[in-house]
């Protein structure tokens, strides 16, 4: 059966059905207009998040409000499954915010089938001391707290999941022998005997969980994992009595909540988290799950969380900065119609007052937060008492949750995830004078905790306003809320003292003369050019200064450049009309986060924009450009070529200064052009090092 067509929230909740775009194989996916938080939040009186904060009950647990950290996170276990101390501090830090419940992410029921080497696991007893030191520290801080158990099937034939398993220890099973769509692999099919092994795998993990004082366990039973591959009538094409009809491919899922209860007892709350709609063709459609749902409560199940997206369709699981606020809800609507249980909705949620309207809709009965509470941890106490003004809004960029290169996990607006005790405020020794120059993300963030740790700081831009190329995003339709960063920052220099001088072009000469102790040179970077024959056209314009509105572009379009902004553009200049093709040589999206790259690709698509993996530009004329492909020169026709091609550092301050500065630290674009994680991360530690 198909995908189903996305109903999607407008305003408080406004239900419309979208049409069905096909994207990447066989990935389907409808990319609604977002929500856009265009004004900082104001100051609101506690009551008017009655719901949010109403307590709650699943089975006989008793949740003080209605908020509950979704699964989330990453290195929470060391190379064996056990806790780490870092994963406690992570969920600690959750609890002291104010979160009714928290979902300790993925646990493996199983030792070969843990995922990855920093995946948690409930598959021995030698297991339940550290996984009690988790839930003791968290439930003295107020939060119940529920631990998430599951199985990865043949998504354990991803490279992620294979990483740090010697070769053959990672056993890739499957309800039925079908290629897992990332790899290609093929896994061999559980038998019957395999299956019940399963079965009591998970109902013993769930036994471990409550030995080691958790409040619940949620079985994920979404995202493509293997209770999912089983609901999947694509992955799942058994002809015995585990495949075929709904309430056989269900039938797994219901065995583990029934043997799960057995060894549990009657009163412990057991959570099974489904997908509403798998996000690809051939998947696990709406009215399946609707079906599905009163099977899994009948076997056991005290509540449903109803998700979205399996892993061939993260855009769906993580909703990004190009998809709707709430865009999940009418999931767990549907669902909830079915069952008399309590369900959780997931899905760009971190806007208390749209979460507060989908409980007073009666759409849900909690509201589950997974990267708004990556982002502040805090954000649940901070909505009790009305200081929405100061909360660390997600801006849903996925840097999070996506694959990149960095060796920590970590949060674009919050560095210190994962490392919460080492990123806490120390004051500084001896008090410096300390001058900051540039004032983008890079330089507000080093000169807020320079501040914060006790030096006296003056940070000089050289432009009216501070934010430096994070503005040019923001005038972006679908990042307007990234500006919420800027504010949030501003905010916090403010409070913590930061001096700031505006219109200055700082030189050697200025920096002798106000002699300080320190120096932070974070001057940026400005877009790079093309360098081949033509770049220097009259018809050829930066992406920047077509964000900007600053240049003119014709009808017929060619964008060079495969990244965020490339692609960004593209899509922009087509929905005025424009007929866009995009050139890069290299694929389409790269070193964009995997939900972004579908989210952006989907766009790309119903725009009709025209793609050009791997040409290389060799010259671009009055009238289009020229490019090789394999060989072979082709010419794309244009009135104007839009240049997306990176950016150049700006580093003629550091030689210049490097002679009469004492200390001094080059952060952010100006060292090498970086996302806004990256340079985030960095400036907050050389903040923490001046």
């Amino acid at each position: 059966m198909g995908a189903r067509p996305v109903r999607t929230l407008t305003g408080l909740l406004d239900r419309r059905d979208k049409g069905v775009l096909s994207v990447l194989l066989f990935i389907r996916g409808i990319p609604p207009p977002c929500i856009r938080d265009e004004n900082k939040p104001k100051r609101i009186e506690m009551n008017a998040f009655s719901e949010l904060f109403r307590p709650g009950r699943i089975n006989r647990l008793k949740i003080d409000n209605r908020i509950v950290m979704a699964a989330i996170g990453s290195k929470l276990a060391d190379e064996e499954g056990y806790v780490t101390d870092r994963a406690i501090d992570y969920y600690v830090e959750r609890a002291k915010g104010g979160v009714g419940l928290i979902i300790v992410k993925f646990t493996s029921v199983t030792a070969n089938a843990r995922g990855s080497r920093n995946h948690l696991a409930a598959c021995e007893d030698k297991f339940v001391p550290r996984l009690q030191d988790l839930s003791s520290a968290v439930k003295r801080h107020g939060a119940r707290v529920a631990l998430q158990l599951g199985h990865h099937g043949n998504n354990s034939s991803h490279p992620r999941r294979q990483h740090g398993f010697p070769p053959g220890e990672q056993v890739i099973v499957g309800p039925s022998p079908v290629a897992y769509i990332e790899t290609g692999v093929v896994p061999r099919e559980l038998t019957r005997d395999e299956i019940h092994e399963l079965v009591e795998a998970f109902a013993s993990a769930s036994q471990r969980a409550k030995e080691a004082g958790f409040d619940a366990v949620e079985f994920h039973g979404a995202h493509g994992k293997l209770i999912s591959q089983f609901l999947s009538p694509y992955y799942n094409r058994r002809a015995d009595e585990y495949g075929g009809g709904v309430e056989n491919r269900a039938r797994f899922g219901s065995e583990i909540l029934a043997a799960a209860r057995d060894k549990v007892g009657a009163d412990f709350p057991l959570i099974m988290r489904i997908d509403g709609w798998d996000g690809y063709e051939g998947g696990l459609a709406l009215e399946e799950a609707v079906a599905v749902a009163p099977l899994f409560v009948a076997a056991g199940a005290d509540a449903l969380h109803v998700s979205a997206g399996a892993s061939e369709a993260t855009h769906w699981q993580f909703l990004t900065y190009m998809q709707e606020s709430g865009g999940l809800v009418h999931l767990a609507d549907a669902v909830k119609k079915a069952v008399t249980v309590p369900v959780i909705t997931v899905g760009k949620l971190g806007d208390p007052v749209l979460a507060e309207a989908v409980l007073k809709g009666g759409k849900a009965d909690f509201i589950a937060l997974g990267r708004p509470l990556v982002a502040d941890p805090h954000l649940p106490r901070k909505t009790r008492e009305g200081r929405l003004e100061e909360i660390r809004s997600c801006i849903y960029c996925n840097n999070c949750v996506g694959s990149g290169s960095y060796k920590e996990w970590s949060c674009t607006v919050n560095p210190a995830v994962m490392r919460e005790r080492e990123f806490q405020i120390k004051p500084a020794p001896a008090v410096k004078e300390v001058m900051v120059i540039g004032g983008g993300l890079a330089g507000m963030e080093a000169a807020k905790v320079c501040s914060q740790r006790g030096h006296k700081v003056t940070l000089f831009e050289k432009t009216k306003e501070l934010g430096g190329q994070w503005n040019i995003a923001c005038r972006q339709e679908y990042k307007r809320h990234f500006a919420t960063v800027i504010q949030r920052l501003e905010r916090e220099m403010d409070e913590a003292g930061v001096k700031v001088v505006f219109d200055t072009e700082v030189t050697k000469d200025l920096v002798i003369m106000q002699n300080p102790d320190a120096v932070i040179i974070a001057t940026g970077a400005t877009p790079a050019d093309l360098p081949v024959r033509g770049a220097d056209h009259k018809n050829v314009v930066q992406a920047n200064d077509v964000i900007r509105g600053a240049v003119t572009v014709g009808d017929r379009v060619v964008v060079i450049g495969g990244r965020h902004v490339g692609l960004e553009v593209a899509i922009a200049l087509a929905r005025q009309g424009k007929d866009v093709s995009l050139v890069t040589r290299r694929k389409v999206g790269r070193d964009v986060r995997k939900a972004t790259r579908l989210a952006l690709l989907d766009r790309l698509m119903e725009q009709k924009v025209r793609l050009y993996p791997y040409f290389e530009v060799v010259e671009i004329r009055d009238n289009g450009v020229m490019a090789v492909n394999e060989g072979t020169l082709f010419f794309l026709k244009a009135d104007t070529v839009v240049l997306g091609v990176g950016a150049t550092p700006e580093k003629g301050l550091i030689d210049m200064l490097r002679p009469v500065v004492a200390e001094l630290h080059a952060i952010g674009d100006c060292v090498e052009p970086k996302d806004a994680l990256a340079a985030i991360s960095q400036d907050a530690e050389v903040g923490r090092i001046v």
